[in-house]
C-alpha cells in the first residue's frame, strides 16, 4: 500500500470523515497524473471507511465502475480488492447469490496476484454466508483455509477478524460455547494488539453473546454495554444495531418487555438503514415474541406480516441459485460428471499417446463447452515449451513459448505449481504477452493446470475460453482437474510402456545370455576333448619321427602308431563336429531371438535345436525332459518368438515348479491342427499354481520370487509374444501340487 494512505488509514479509524476527504483527493490526484492503481488503492481504502460507518452502499456505483476500468486496464491486484468491496456490499444487504459470485473472483484473483489480505477477506466472508444459510460445516472449511494463510502475513486486523468469524462458527454449534469465547478471547487480544477499536468492541458484544446463552446476565449486559459505548465513539453501524439486539434479548430474559421492546426497535431501525435483510427477520422474530408476552397481539401479527415479506425478498434474491439447482436434476442428458466418467473408463485412452491426447482434448472441449483446450510440454533440446496437443479449432494454434521472445509466459509454466484461475484473462500474471503469443486466439479467461508426471514437472495444461468470458465455477475448477489427472495418465502410461519395454529387452537379452554362457560351457567340452587328441597325436608324431631318424623304427611299433593315430583323429572329428553342431544352432536361435525374422522352418528340427541349447540348464540337475513332435511340420512363423516361449516355459519350471522337489519332468509336445495352426503343448509335474497366481501369473512385474531370482517379466513377455507377435491365445491349466499345463495355440499367420 502506498505510504500515504497506510498514514491515512490510521487516521481513519479516529476521524472518519476527515479521511474520506482526504481520500478523494488522493483519487482526483493520482487519476490526473495517470497513477490508476493508486487511484484505486485510495477508492477501496474510502470504501473500507465507509464501510465501517455503515455507509458503503452509497459508493457502490464507484465500485462497479472502478471494477470494470481494473479490467480493462489489467490492474489485477485492485480487481481484486473491488471484488471483496462488493462482496461485502451485496452481503450486508443478504444478496447472497452476488455476494458469493464477487468473493469467489476475489479468491480467484488473490491466487493469481498473491494478495493473501483480500483472499482471507473473501474466504471470511463465504464462511458468514454459510452460517447464515445453516451451513457451519462448510463455513468451518473455508475458515481452516484462511487460518492457513494468516501465518504469511503480520496483520492485527485480519487475525482478529478471523479469529471472531472462527468464534461465531463455533457458537452455531450446540456445546462449543466454550470453544467460541476462547476465539472471541483471542480477536480481542489481536484487536488490542493492532488498537482496532471497532473489533475490541465487536469481540466484547460477542462474549457478550455467549454469556447470554450461558444465562450470565449480569457479565452480558456488561460487556454489550461496552461494546454499544465504544460503537457509538467509533460509529460503526451496523455494531450499534446487533448490540441493541442483544440487549433486548437480555431485557426479555429479565421479563422487562417494555425496556426491551424500545431497544429491538432500535435495532431495527438501524438494520432498515443497512438494508440487512437477515438481521431485519432476527430483530422482527424478537419483537413479534415481545408483544405476544405484552398481550398486544395485533402488533405482533403486523411484525409476522414484516417478517414474512423481507424472507420472501430473501428468497427471490436467491432465486437464480434454485434454478441452478433444478437444473442439476434435469436427467434428459448425462450430468458434466457422469460424462467425464465414461471419458476416463473409456479403453481408447489408453490406444497411444498422441491419439490418446488428441481424444481427451476434444471431449475435453465438448463436454465442458470450452473453446480451446491445450497441453504444453518442455524440448529439452531448444528448452522452449511446445503445443504438444490441443481440442480441434477451425484454426489450430501452432505456438512456441520461447525463453527469450517470451520471458513471462516461459517462466510462468516453469514456474506453475497449483491451478491458476483467471475468470478475466487480462489479470493472468502473463497478460502483457497474451496477445503476441495467441493473436485472434488470446482468451477471454482461462484456466491453468501443471502437468506432471512421476512428481516431475512436465509442463502444463491451458482451458481457454475465447469468444466469451467464464466465471469458473468450483465444479468448473474440478471438473478440468479431473481431465489433467487423465491427460497425467496417459503421459504415465507412455512412460510405463517404454520402461516395460525397456525390461522387457533386457529379460530378452538376459536370457540371451543365459544362453550364451551355457552353449560356451558346453562347447568347452568337444573342444577341450579334441584338443587333448590332437596334442596325444602330436607327441606319438614326434616319437615316430625320432625313431625313424635313428633307423629303429618296427613293423610293430608302425601299426601300433597308426591304430592310436585313427583313434585320435577319430576323437577330435567327432568333437569338432559336435562343437560346429553346437554353433550352427546357436547361431540360428541367437539370430532368432535378437531379431526374430518370420521365416519357414521345419517344427521338429527348430525344436531339437532349441533343446540342445537349453541342455546346458538342466545337464547338472534332477530335473529332466521329453519332447514330441512330427517330423513334417513345416510353418511360416517367427521362430525366434517360439524359442523364446519354449526356453522362458523351461525357465519357469526350473525357478518355481521344481522348487525343493528332487526329480522333476517337463513334457512339450507341438502338433498342427486341421486348419494348419501350430499347437503348443508344455507340462511338469511340479509345485502346480493356486487360483490367485493364475490369475495374475501374466502381469507385469507379477512374480511369487520377488528379489529371489524372479524378474516378473518372464510370462508377461511370453503372453505378449503368443497375443500380439504370434497372434495366438495361451491357456493354463493348474492346481497346486499337480503340476501345470500351458495350451497354446498358433494360427496361420497372412501372408507377408
Amino acid at each position: 500500500m502506498h505510504s500515504d494512505l497506510q498514514r491515512l488509514a490510521k487516521i481513519a479509524r479516529q476521524h472518519p470523515r476527515i479521511a474520506l476527504r482526504i481520500y478523494l483527493q488522493i483519487e482526483t490526484s493520482a487519476k490526473n497524473q495517470g497513477d490508476y492503481a493508486l487511484q484505486l488503492d485510495a477508492l477501496y481504502q474510502r470504501y473500507f471507511t465507509l464501510e465501517r460507518i455503515g455507509e458503503a452502499a452509497t459508493i457502490e456505483a464507484e465500485l462497479k465502475l472502478a471494477l470494470t476500468f481494473a479490467e480493462e486496464n489489467a490492474l489485477a491486484w485492485q480487481a481484486g480488492r473491488l471484488f471483496e468491496a462488493l462482496g461485502r456490499i451485496h452481503y450486508t444487504r443478504s444478496e447472497y447469490r452476488d455476494a458469493l459470485q464477487n468473493w469467489t473472483r476475489c479468491i480467484d484473483t488473490s491466487l493469481l496476484t498473491g494478495d493473501v489480505a483480500s483472499g482471507i477477506e473473501a474466504r471470511i466472508g463465504l464462511s458468514q454466508i454459510s452460517n447464515e444459510l445453516g451451513d457451519p460445516g462448510q463455513g468451518s472449511r473455508y475458515f481452516k483455509d484462511a487460518e492457513q494463510l494468516i501465518d504469511k502475513i503480520d496483520n492485527p486486523y485480519l487475525a482478529s477478524k478471523l479469529a471472531i468469524n472462527i468464534g461465531v462458527n463455533h457458537f452455531y454449534y450446540p456445546n462449543e460455547l466454550e470453544q467460541s469465547e476462547a476465539q472471541f478471547l483471542r480477536g480481542l487480544h489481536y484487536a488490542t494488539l493492532g488498537n482496532i477499536k471497532e473489533y475490541i468492541a465487536e469481540s466484547h458484544w460477542h462474549l457478550g453473546h455467549v454469556y447470554l446463552e450461558q444465562d450470565r446476565l449480569e457479565a452480558a449486559n456488561s460487556s454489550v454495554h461496552i461494546a454499544l459505548t465504544m460503537a457509538e465513539k467509533c460509529s460503526y453501524q451496523w455494531l450499534r444495531g446487533v448490540c441493541y439486539d442483544t440487549l433486548a434479548q437480555i431485557l426479555f430474559k429479565q421479563k422487562d418487555f417494555s425496556a426491551a421492546q424500545v431497544h429491538c426497535e432500535k435495532a431495527l431501525l438501524f438494520a432498515k438503514e443497512s438494508n440487512s435483510l437477515f438481521q431485519q427477520v432476527e430483530h422482527l422474530r424478537l419483537l413479534i415474541g415481545i408483544h405476544e408476552q405484552n398481550g398486544n397481539l395485533a402488533q405482533a401479527m403486523h411484525y409476522v406480516h414484516e417478517m414474512h415479506a423481507t424472507q420472501t425478498n430473501m428468497n427471490l434474491l436467491s432465486a437464480p441459485d434454485r434454478l441452478q439447482v433444478l437444473k442439476k436434476y434435469d436427467l434428459t442428458q448425462k450430468s458434466i460428471s457422469e460424462q467425464l466418467l465414461d471419458l476416463a473408463a473409456n479403453p481408447e485412452i489408453n490406444l497411444g499417446q498422441q491419439s490418446s491426447l488428441q481424444l481427451l482434448l476434444d471431449e475435453a472441449a465438448r463436454i465442458l463447452q470450452l473453446d480451446w483446450v491445450g497441453i504444453w510440454t518442455l524440448n529439452n533440446h531448444t528448452m522452449s515449451y511446445e503445443c504438444k496437443a490441443q481440442s480441434n479449432t477451425s484454426s489450430p494454434i501452432h505456438l512456441t513459448i520461447d525463453r527469450d521472445k517470451t520471458p513471462n509466459y516461459h517462466q510462468f509454466i516453469q514456474q506453475i505449481s497449483q491451478a491458476v484461475i483467471a475468470p478475466d484473462a487480462r489479470l493472468h500474471p502473463t497478460a502483457s504477452e497474451m496477445q503476441s503469443i495467441f493473436g485472434e486466439h488470446t482468451p477471454q479467461s482461462s484456466l491453468d493446470f501443471p502437468l506432471q508426471t512421476h512428481n516431475q514437472q512436465m509442463g502444463m495444461v491451458s482451458f481457454f475460453q475465447i469468444k466469451h468470458k467464464n466465471v469458473w465455477q468450483r465444479e468448473d475448477i474440478l471438473h478440468c482437474s479431473h481431465l489433467v489427472h487423465l491427460i497425467e495418465r496417459v503421459f504415465a502410461n507412455t512412460e510405463r510402456d517404454k520402461i516395460q519395454s525397456e525390461l522387457q529387452r533386457n529379460e530378452k537379452m538376459a536370457s540371451l545370455g543365459r544362453l550364451v554362457a551355457g552353449i560356451a560351457h558346453e562347447i568347452n567340452t568337444p573342444i577341450g576333448i579334441g584338443v587333448t587328441a590332437s596334442s596325444t597325436l602330436h607327441s606319438e608324431l614326434k616319437q615316430i619321427d625320432a625313431e625313424i631318424d635313428s633307423g629303429k623304427l618296427g613293423k610293430n611299433r608302425l601299426l601300433s602308431f597308426v591304430k592310436t593315430a585313427m583313434e585320435n583323429v577319430l576323437v577330435t572329428e567327432r568333437n569338432l563336429q559336435r562343437a560346429a553342431e553346437l554353433v550352427k544352432s546357436f547361431k540360428e536361435i541367437a539370430v532368432d531371438q535378437n531379431s526374430d525374422i518370420r521365416r519357414r522352418i521345419n517344427v521338429s528340427d527348430y525344436l531339437n535345436e532349441i533343446l540342445l541349447n537349453l541342455s546346458p540348464s538342466v545337464k547338472h540337475t534332477p530335473y529332466r525332459w521329453v519332447a514330441q513332435c512330427n517330423p513334417s511340420i513345416e510353418v511360416d512363423t517367427y521362430p525366434g518368438s517360439i524359442s523364446q516361449i519354449i526356453a522362458n516355459f523351461i525357465n519357469n519350471s526350473l525357478l518355481h515348479g521344481f522348487e525343493g522337489r528332487s526329480n522333476g519332468l517337463m513334457k512339450i509336445e507341438l502338433t498342427q491342427g486341421a486348419a494348419g495352426e501350430l499347437i503348443l503343448d508344455y507340462r511338469d509335474d511340479g509345485n502346480g499354481m493356486d487360483e490367485n497366481t493364475q490369475k495374475h501369473i501374466f502381469d507385469p512385474f507379477f512374480t511369487t520370487k520377488m528379489g529371489r531370482g524372479g524378474s516378473g517379466l518372464g510370462m508377461n513377455i511370453v503372453y505378449n509374444l503368443i497375443t500380439q507377435q504370434l497372434k495366438g491365445s495361451i491357456e493354463i491349466h493348474s492346481q497346486p501340487n499337480q503340476g501345470v499345463h500351458f495350451h497354446c495355440v498358433f494360427p496361420v499367420l497372412a501372408s507377408q
